[in-house]
């Protein structure tokens, strides 16, 4: 059994409430994936993890709910459903003032 880990958003000062796409990854053989989240901010992050069957990220459809994660909060989520390609998107209602963003995307490989 081996692990994955890809860092897809890295210390990131968000400052708007644009949409912010994170690095797409490649899950490669993983049947299981965690997905740290660091949400430093001050404000209140909104979460939409995205899925695709496709190399080129095409057609893309939503993973599950957006869900929202608190301000000065680290929190694990976890998948158990196969995507080969996939990526999170995040926003803020209101624009963050101070801290960063950061997630870290697990896979284990059965």
């Amino acid at each position: 059994m081996s692990i994955n880990h890809e860092t897809v958003f890295d210390d990131e000062e968000i400052r708007d409430v644009n949409t912010h796409i994170s690095t797409k990854v490649f899950n490669g053989n993983a049947v299981i994936k965690s997905l740290i989240i660091e949400n430093d901010h001050n404000q209140i992050a909104t979460f939409q993890c995205k899925g695709s069957a496709h190399a080129d990220y095409s057609h893309p459809f939503q993973i599950g709910d957006a869900f929202d994660i608190s301000a000065s909060t680290d929190i694990l989520c976890t998948c158990d459903n196969y995507i080969p390609y996939w990526w999170i998107e995040v926003t803020y209602d209101t624009a963050p003032t101070t801290g960063d963003l950061s997630v870290h995307i697990l896979g284990v490989e059965g």
